[in-house]
Formats: C-alpha cells, structure tokens, sequence
C-alpha cells in the first residue's frame, strides 16, 4: 500500500509538472491533480501487475511518467474537442 501512495503522490508531481510546459492547454490546478493521481494510480496499477512487486524506484518513476502521460492526453483531447467547435 505505501507503493500506492507513492505512486500516487509521485503522479500529482508529474501532471503540475508537465502544465509548466503545457501553459497554453492549461486544466487548471485542480485538473493537473486529478489527471496526475489518475496517471500515477494507473502507472501503479500497471507496474503492479506486469513486474508482480513493487520498489520505491517503480514506484516514483512510473507514478511520475504515468501523471505526465495522462496530463498530457487530457490536454490534447482537451485541444482537440475545442478546436472541432
């Protein structure tokens, strides 16, 4: 269970992370959260069930990548769904 938070703590980091260099497509404060908990919980849950273990290395670098990655897809799908109106 501490994996989890970790991951989780560790996706928050990467999705307020990545708004600095997604200024423009901003989700605001509480969307970077919610989209970095969501990619650090997956990253968690996928690293979980591929390797079998988990290690505080996995754990802050695959919760970090995945909070990145989320943030990321939500801003373009964002850009996307607004630029088609």
């Amino acid at each position: 269970m501490l994996y989890f938070y970790i991951s989780a703590i560790c996706g928050i980091g990467g999705g307020i992370f990545s708004s600095q260099f997604f200024k423009e497509h901003s989700l605001g404060l509480l969307g970077d959260f919610f989209t970095g908990f969501l990619g650090g919980v997956t990253a968690h849950t996928i690293i979980v069930l591929t390797v079998g273990g988990s290690a505080f290395s996995l754990a802050i670098v695959g919760g970090f990548i995945g909070g990145v990655i989320v943030r990321v897809a939500f801003s373009i799908i964002r850009q996307r769904m607004s630029s088609d109106s």
